[in-house]
């Protein structure tokens, strides 16, 4: 079993990575001690006292070659050392909480993709490294995420931060979300308070009672507001009396859907109310945790899996046995994304199983938030942040490739795979640097002095760009450089393409087309524009 040791910032081999997870995975054992590790020919090598080794999959080779001295490294060739040099060592001290305490010296490092190896200490220690989300707010139970144009709030069982630097002094934690009512903001934290951004709160006195239990979400629905608790759902009246709709169940989620207000049990049922009666909803054969309802959809996290209800399919079916699953989310891609007290999983339309995408970690409910086309997921060690767009278009691709493709079919895969990548790179090589020349001679984007955000918001109405990627191709540079470059314009590409999309969309509406035809144009689900245009 993989064990998550903890968050790491470090320079690999003089290049910079980004804030991410590292898993220990393995520790190599060879016939003697190892020392030193080096990448060479796109692979790993280990030089062990007695040879060298190359690394096949998950096998280590033996290189018929003939070294007298303890070190080898790779230049064009490989050559022998008395020592290491400067270039090739590994600062320890940024990675030692990774590392077995005798092993915290002299240390060399290698990384082939997502594996990552460091030599020390005699040993060949292996890690995975996921680069495909960041996580903040390290060893925090987040219970929360609310996040609006100028307000980001993180609600932890801890601490409550807003905009990531203050720290509320009272309520010290969160039991439930932050909701927005008519311009006022409630925090449910056992108690329910008002909070007036950016570090005022006030207890509401009457916002608890002896039957209510704990307080655990305010809403809005029909122009009235109410509360779920652990021991009721009650309707709020002047002065924050309370007033039950329903009691004697274990009350877990609370959530309107169309005419009805819809509320879920530990019992495994969810329950409606039409504003005079209580009825049977839906059941399922184990507590439900979150509501999401989706349209004329209702989505279910239970500790069974997840269960839909539809017009079409009255009765509660399974849509992913992910046991525990606490809460889920609908991306633009029309990607579900599930999160279980097991880790996080995503169920696509073109693949039949939930797919695991940040395994072995325990997320908690009422902590997951899609804000644009980043997805914010709460757990208990921390604050995971995902770009939904970048796992479409690149990260799930790459994983769906390994998990279709027959396991004995994977080795020639790879094979055909390699060649095609180093004759691709070999062309997009080429392609770079004639583009370059002539960049140098036509320098119409390769001064993004030039830009303005006019002529941006032109191009990316007129050329129908859609995504950072495209705008980035389209102007001859990566997206690691467009942002550099927006810094000048203090805002981001996100928020500038976000803006531009949605004011198009606006226009659009205002003339009368059509809300999915709008969506189309623009490239946002029409859930998402009467989120941002209609709902706010």
């Amino acid at each position: 079993m993989r064990f998550c040791f903890g968050i790491i910032w470090f320079f690999l081999i003089g290049t910079p990575l980004y804030s991410q997870d590292t898993l220990f995975v393995n520790k190599h054992q060879f016939s003697s001690p190892v020392q030193n590790v080096f990448e060479a020919r796109e692979t790993v090598f280990a030089k062990t006292t007695l040879a060298l080794y190359q690394l096949e999959g998950d096998n280590w080779v033996e290189i018929q070659e003939n070294f007298s001295k303890p070190y080898v490294f790779y230049k064009n060739t490989f050559f022998e050392s008395d020592f290491i040099p400067n270039s090739e060592l590994f600062d320890i001290n940024s990675i030692k909480e990774l590392i077995p305490q005798r092993g915290q010296f002299i240390a060399t490092a290698a990384r082939s993709g997502s594996r990552f190896f460091i030599a020390t200490g005699s040993e060949l220690f292996e890690y995975e490294i996921r680069d495909h989300y960041t996580r903040s707010y390290h060893n925090k139970s987040i219970r929360d995420i609310y996040i609006e144009d100028s307000l980001k709030v993180i609600l932890t069982y801890s601490g409550i931060f807003v905009n990531d630097s203050v720290e509320l002094e009272n309520p010290k934690y969160s039991n439930g979300p932050l909701t927005k009512i008519d311009s006022q903001y409630y925090i449910a934290w056992d108690e329910i308070s008002l909070f007036f951004p950016p570090d005022s709160t006030h207890g509401i006195p009457n916002a608890t009672n002896l039957f209510s239990g704990k307080a655990r979400k305010v809403l809005s629905w029909k122009g009235e507001n109410y509360a779920l608790y652990t021991q009721s759902v009650s309707k709020i009246l002047p002065g924050f009396e309370l007033q039950p709709i329903h009691q004697g169940l274990e009350y877990l989620d609370l959530e309107g859907f169309g005419n009805n207000l819809v509320f879920a049990t530990s019992q495994g049922v969810c329950l409606s109310w039409d504003g005079e009666y209580v009825d049977t909803l839906a059941q399922v054969p184990s507590i439900i945790n979150d509501i999401y309802p989706v349209g004329n959809r209702l989505i279910f996290s239970s500790d069974d899996g997840v269960y839909e209800i539809n017009p079409d399919k009255p009765e509660a079916f399974q849509l992913a046995d992910t046991p525990f699953s606490v809460m889920t989310s609908l991306d633009d891609f029309n990607n579900l994304w599930i999160a279980t007290e097991n880790g996080l999983f995503v169920l696509i339309p073109d693949y039949p199983r939930p797919i695991p995408i940040i395994p072995d970690v325990e997320f908690n409910r009422e902590a997951l938030l899609l804000h644009g086309e980043i997805l914010y997921v709460g757990a208990v060690d921390g604050l995971y942040q995902l770009n939904t767009y970048e796992i479409e278009k690149s990260y799930l691709p790459n994983l769906l490739n390994t998990l279709q493709v027959p396991v004995s079919e994977r080795k020639s895969t790879w094979l055909i795979g390699g060649a095609l990548a180093i004759l691709g790179f070999l062309v997009g090589f080429i392609l770079f640097r004639k583009r370059r020349k002539e960049l140098q001679f036509n320098p119409q984007y390769a001064s993004k002095n030039e830009w303005s955000l006019e002529e941006l918001k032109a191009k990316i109405l007129s050329e129908k760009i859609q995504t950072i990627e495209g705008l980035a191709s389209y102007l001859d540079t990566n997206t690691v450089q467009l942002n550099r470059n927006f810094k000048q314009f203090k805002t981001t590409p996100g928020k500038f393409l976000k803006k531009v999309k949605l004011e198009e969309a606006k226009r659009l509406l205002n003339k009368g087309i059509d809300m999915e035809e709008v969506a189309k144009t623009v490239g946002y689900s029409s859930q998402y524009i009467k989120k941002e245009l209609i709902d706010k």
